[in-house]
């Protein structure tokens, strides 16, 4: 297959994101798979080890010296964004057919007086398209998408809405759907799964809220309220999903292969298990824009 160009953001100067991409340069890693083009400050690739041999750097023009390891500043924050913006840019013009993001700082981008939350939220303004936050382990088939995202755990009751859960329903089941229409059927355990998303639609389960998805209300009220609704509402726009299902009992189904995907409600009800299962071997990917844009999972 054709190699694409690929923008790789430099994230915080502070953490690990340079010296990572750097190190698969140098090992020819990412040379195979695509053509690679960092965006960044040249002083933070440079202090990681690149070399302009390695491959394209194209340039923030800030200015930025980089700042110390491990400390969140607002110097990183205004790097960081500004190699997001430039790649989204680039994507834009079509100059490079997707990105990977590096890991950033939240905290840095406050500080940096960035007016969005994290990758995400910028990619929604930017592009003007709905995002969603589609977090996996490709290489062991799990697959979740978050109804909420980086908010406290204390406001995830109030923020989920029956209409924005039915439409996370509806974008895992397409996500899916074009995934299984390109993918090579895997070997082994997985096989069986895969092809049953092959040969029709993705079998999704919506996670509940509370404990025994409420147990008919005593436990709470919001799968009878917002989730039975929103999950009707997915089946009659042709999604193949059941729920709510008690969340432990929906993540064994998806790891026997029972269930293509979960819808979860918040942050750690995918991260959690997802880490458990899949250690680091995680991909955050964002869908709902007009190109690819992926990161670590880990952070």
């Amino acid at each position: 297959m054709e190699r694409s160009p690929l923008a790789f953001t430099c994230g915080d100067p502070s953490g690990i994101g340079p010296e990572t991409v750097v190190s698969l340069l140098r090992r020819g890693s990412l040379q195979r798979v695509c053509v690679p083009l960092l965006v960044g400050e040249p002083l933070v690739w440079r202090r990681a080890g690149w070399k302009p041999g390695l491959a394209p750097l194209a340039d923030t023009g800030l200015g930025l010296r980089p700042p110390r390891f491990g400390v969140d500043s607002a110097e990183g924050g205004r790097a960081s964004f500004a190699a997001v913006r430039l790649a989204v840019r680039l994507a834009a013009r079509g100059i490079v057919a997707g990105i990977v993001t590096a890991p950033v700082s939240k905290l840095a981008w406050k500080m940096a007086g960035v007016p969005f939350r994290d990758h995400t939220d910028y990619l929604a303004m930017e592009t003007g398209f709905p995002t969603r936050m589609i977090l996996a382990a490709p290489s062991r088939n799990l697959w979740t998408i978050t109804v909420t995202r980086h908010i406290p755990l204390s406001a995830v009751a109030r923020s989920l809405g029956r209409r924005e859960t039915a439409a996370c329903c509806r974008a895992l089941d397409s996500a899916l759907s074009l995934l299984a229409g390109r993918r090579p059927l895997p070997d082994g355990v997985w096989r069986r799964h895969f092809l049953a998303v092959a040969l029709g639609r993705p079998r999704l389960g919506l996670c509940a809220l509370n404990p025994h998805a409420g147990e008919g209300g005593l436990m709470g009220s919001e799968e009878g309220r917002i989730l039975g609704p929103a999950c009707a509402d997915a089946v009659r726009a042709g999604v193949r999903i059941q729920g709510p299902l008690s969340a432990d009992a929906a993540w064994r189904m998806h790891a026997l292969g029972k269930l293509s995907g979960l819808v979860c409600l918040y942050h750690d009800q995918a991260m959690a298990p997802l880490k458990a299962l899949a250690g680091l071997e995680l991909v955050n990917w964002t869908v709902g824009i007009p190109f690819t844009r992926v990161s670590p999972g880990h952070g």
